[in-house]
């Protein structure tokens, strides 16, 4: 609790403090050395490490919170360049470390049910130009802990690859004592580097104190890189942290009322239906129907308790809630009854997710059933085909089938078979073992962007449509989407459909700056400001995508011009206005900043606030089908994406809802062009 009555359940701090004997010691070293520079090599304190976790001194470095040494490690053991594995959604400290670096952050999204994607993350280790891996354990937010076995593959890999893996386990000791297994494969002579805090269960966060455990070349190296920063740990830091390692009946009360309050916590969520994940840390992971951001505000100013609304880690309509005192759980659970909404039947919206009286719908001609069972047959040939590369290998015409052989790295029996299948299905031609792309071959190619997007990114929300229409399940627990996917999908689409018609309107615009907003790795925000003397601003919430755009900025000679801002656009960009901005952007997520608010037109006079001197605004989005004026064969695309957003509670709206909150928003429609996916259009508004 903090003296101004707000309750601090968004730092994952220990409620119950440090040890006294801490305070003692801390209280003693400020009275009588504090004109005294503190022992840059903190070695009172990496001796009692040490001894703390039978290491030598010399495998231990301590810095100014674990931030710092993140930071120290990144820039220790990485180049401009150089490859930084993270999972999606986690700490941002990585990236931004990272970045500082100059390295490049290469992410692995999150298994489906938010899952630690071991896996996934295993097999990356062996990609080229990797140095690092930070593997956050337990993992924030999500509170999961890596199993001994788990932590056991990820070291065999790494070790094979010759990449050091950066096992963050601040809230390590909130976990069950099996789960501690990475100290000991450094004790085994094996090579990664641990790090620790004193800010989690030790309660001694005011005080920043953290400090890495690992082999001596690589602890040595980072302590020659901290040298540049001698003095970073403070003494009273150093003498309390010392002092509390002499009591560590301190950590284990700490785990024991950390989990009596988690499982209070949990009892609290189920009594009021509110999901969340079961977790080996001081916080816990919920999910919350609508504005998570909302949310997470009502809380704030209507009953003085903070959380962590978890959209800044791509995780919308998730909050992460530290665990304090039994009190504590009871006055959130209370706060959170009073401000979540009345349950629903779902939110309406247009299209496929309108409510039932709406207008009727036409009864169009059947997909026979075998063109259904094996459209959907071919619906995965086509990600095969992607993900294996083999539509570029079929670009110039007839390819020897060896040579597909040897661009995909696929088994010869399992490829002839995805060959054949394209055959029959009438896409390939095959002779003289060679493999030729048809005409209707090369058009199925062209929308190859679509299949990777749907049939890769949302393929487990489709095999779980009956499961989530009857609450077994849930969106965004049990079941998620492969944001990797979809945004290559959409990558695909975009550049041979839409950046034609992009080229073409922006070409006839008359601007000097620009701010892109969700800019990702900046590529649309580089091609609008190459002209010289143009200017620009992206705006992305994405951590991984902002480290990509400010490198990628920089690679192209523009981070002069080119600035890239961390930040919700909906939250007033942290209450910053961009004056001087000509020209306003925003591709194919307009949808979402209006479901966020339920307000399109709050949204766009929003925007006009944050860019008061912006004249142009260049949107572009999809909307809903008029579905009942549809006749003829159903358009690729429309059909899953407006099926998929209404079980995901996203609705999608009319061309109509649009340009009504353009309107309101004092913004006229100059001018509307078809932008190249079925029912997608490309804004060029001007404010009035």
């Amino acid at each position: 609790m903090n003296d101004d009555g707000m309750l601090r359940l968004h730092c994952n701090e220990n409620p119950y403090g440090p040890p006294a004997q801490a305070l003692a010691a801390a209280a003693e070293e400020l009275r009588a050395r504090t004109a005294h520079y503190p022992d840059p090599g903190s070695p009172g304190l990496r001796e009692r490490l040490a001894e703390f976790h039978e290491v030598e001194p010399d495998m231990v470095v301590v810095g100014n919170g674990l931030d710092e040494l993140l930071l120290l490690t990144a820039l220790t053991f990485l180049g401009p360049g150089d490859g930084a594995l993270v999972t999606d959604s986690t700490f941002p400290g990585y990236a931004t470390a990272t970045a500082a670096a100059r390295g490049e952050v290469r992410t692995v999204p999150l298994a489906p049910g938010l899952r630690l994607p071991v896996e996934a993350l295993t097999a990356a280790l062996a990609e080229p130009g990797l140095r690092l891996a930070f593997v956050c354990n337990p993992h924030n937010p999500t509170g999961q802990a890596l199993g001994p076995q788990e932590v056991a593959g990820i070291l065999d890999r790494a070790e094979a690859a010759g990449v050091v893996p950066v096992f963050d386990e601040a809230y390590m000791e909130f976990a069950a004592p099996s789960f501690e297994s990475a100290l000991a494969a450094v004790r085994e002579g094996r090579r990664l580097l641990v790090l620790r805090t004193f800010s989690k269960a030790w309660g001694l966060a005011g005080l920043r104190t953290g400090y890495a455990v690992g082999p001596r070349d690589l602890v040595g190296r980072i302590a020659r890189t901290k040298a540049a920063v001698p003095f970073s740990v403070n003494r009273v830091a150093q003498r309390a942290a010392a002092a509390a390692l002499a009591h560590p009946e301190h950590l284990a009360q700490a785990r024991r009322n950390n989990a009596e309050a988690r499982e209070r916590l949990y009892r609290g969520l189920t009594e009021l239906g509110v999901g969340y994940l079961p977790s080996q840390a001081n916080f816990v992971l919920i999910e919350v129907p609508g504005n998570s951001a909302r949310t997470a505000e009502r809380l704030a100013e209507e009953h003085r308790i903070a959380v962590r609304d978890l959209g800044i880690f791509g995780l919308d309509r998730h909050l992460r809630v530290t665990v304090g005192t039994p009190a504590d759980v009871d006055r959130f659970c209370r706060a959170l009854a009073a401000v979540l909404p009345a349950p629903a039947a779902g939110r309406a919206g247009s299209g496929l997710g309108a409510p039932r009286d709406a207008q009727g719908y036409p009864t169009l001609a059947p997909q026979e059933p075998a063109a259904l069972f094996n459209g959907y047959v071919g619906a995965n040939l086509v990600l095969a085909f992607t993900d294996l590369g083999l539509w570029e290998a079929l670009e110039g015409g007839a390819v020897a089938v060896d040579a597909l052989l040897r661009r995909s790295g696929a088994e010869e029996v399992k490829l002839s078979a995805l060959l054949r299948t394209a055959a029959l299905l009438g896409y390939l031609k095959l002779a003289d073992d060679t493999a030729e792309l048809t005409p209707a071959g090369r058009e199925l190619a062209r929308h190859s962007g679509y299949f990777t997007w749907g049939v890769g990114g949302y393929g487990e929300l489709m095999g779980q449509l009956a499961g989530v229409a009857s609450g077994r399940v849930a969106f965004g627990r049990d079941v998620s989407r492969d944001g990797r996917q979809i945004a290559a999908g959409s990558g695909s689409v975009g550049r041979l459909m839409m950046l034609p018609v992009e080229e073409k309107v922006t070409a006839a615009l008359d601007y000097s700056s620009v701010a892109d907003l969700g800019c990702g790795d900046a590529s649309r925000l580089i091609r609008l400001c190459a002209e010289p003397g143009r200017r620009g601003v992206g705006i992305e919430i994405d951590a991984a995508a902002c480290a990509s755009a400010g490198l990628r900025i920089a690679e192209a000679g523009l981070a002069d011009r080119l600035e890239v801002v961390r930040a919700n656009v909906l939250d007033h960009v942290d209450q910053r206005t961009f004056p001087g901005i000509d020209l306003v952007t925003s591709f194919l997520m307009m949808h979402d900043l209006f479901e966020s608010t339920g307000d399109p037109a709050g949204v766009m006079r929003l925007l006009r606030e944050v860019f008061p001197d912006a004249k142009q605004f260049l949107i572009a989005d999809t909307v809903s089908q008029d579905w009942p004026a549809l006749r003829g064969e159903l358009p690729v695309f429309s059909l899953e994406f407006e099926l998929v957003h209404a079980f995901m509670d996203t609705p999608i709206l009319t061309a109509d809802t649009y340009e009504k909150a353009f309107a309101e928003a004092g913004l006229q429609v100059e001018r509307r062009e078809p932008f190249g996916s079925p029912s997608t259009w490309l804004w060029l508004l001007r404010a009035s």
